[in-house]
């Protein structure tokens, strides 16, 4: 009888044991560990200890911490970019605050509701220290706005951090001088020889970045004309 009982008991056991088995093969199978790729700042890491239920997975990583910072602040040539590019809109905004600061001090307003505000309408009118203010404003949006285009693109070339800085020292301090010359009546041709000298690195910018990227945009037509 004592055998019995002791018999019985290991075959309770068993079956215990085999239904726990069972309980634990029809569990969900926990989510597999794909490979999750980080793009960090043009260079590509594989993990693979995400847990992901997709199997591929891109995530880009913009200043999440220390060892993902923001590509300007990897990228030499575009930090050194973004630097002069600053500068020069922040003198853009200058020269509009001088602009009305003239006008207020000459009493030459464009608009008449401002003219009836300072003491009438015969404040509305032009004068030549406004209008001189206006076209150094004016020749600085048609000459900086192409230069932050090429300069951003120029970044990207991959070009060497000194000729780069020497790119954009250059137009910015020309650029400088130009204003200086306008807004000081310096004697010519002061003026426009900075206006000619500014546009020496951004032709030279604009000639690079046709270098690099024209195989790119004759290669497909190419290949085009060998297929027909």
């Amino acid at each position: 009888m004592l055998m019995q009982g002791v018999n019985e008991a290991r075959e309770s056991e068993r079956e215990r044991e085999s239904e726990r088995e069972s309980k634990r093969d029809t569990r969900p199978a926990p989510p597999k560990c794909a490979s999750v790729k980080v793009f960090r700042l043009g260079i590509q890491h594989t993990h693979t200890h995400f847990p992901v239920r997709h199997t591929s997975t891109a995530v880009l990583h913009l200043g999440m911490g220390r060892s993902y910072q923001i590509i300007m602040l990897e990228n030499k040539v575009f930090s050194c970019f973004v630097f002069y590019s600053v500068l020069l809109v922040i003198k853009m905004y200058i020269i509009a605050i001088i602009t009305g600061q003239v006008r207020l001090r000459k009493k030459a307003f464009a608009n008449p509701e401002d003219a009836q505000r300072h003491g009438g309408l015969q404040h509305f009118r032009e004068d030549p220290d406004v209008e001189r203010c206006q076209r150094a404003h004016r020749n600085d949006v048609e000459n900086i706005v192409p230069f932050l285009f090429l300069g951003a693109v120029y970044s990207l070339i991959g070009p060497s951090l000194a000729v780069a800085r020497a790119h954009f020292l250059v137009f910015f301090l020309f650029r400088m001088l130009h204003t200086l010359a306008y807004l000081c009546v310096l004697r010519a041709p002061m003026r426009s020889l900075a206006y000619v000298i500014a546009q020496v690195p951004c032709i030279s910018m604009a000639v690079q970045i046709l270098t690099a990227v024209s195989s790119y945009a004759c290669s497909d037509s190419i290949g085009d004309r060998v297929n027909l």
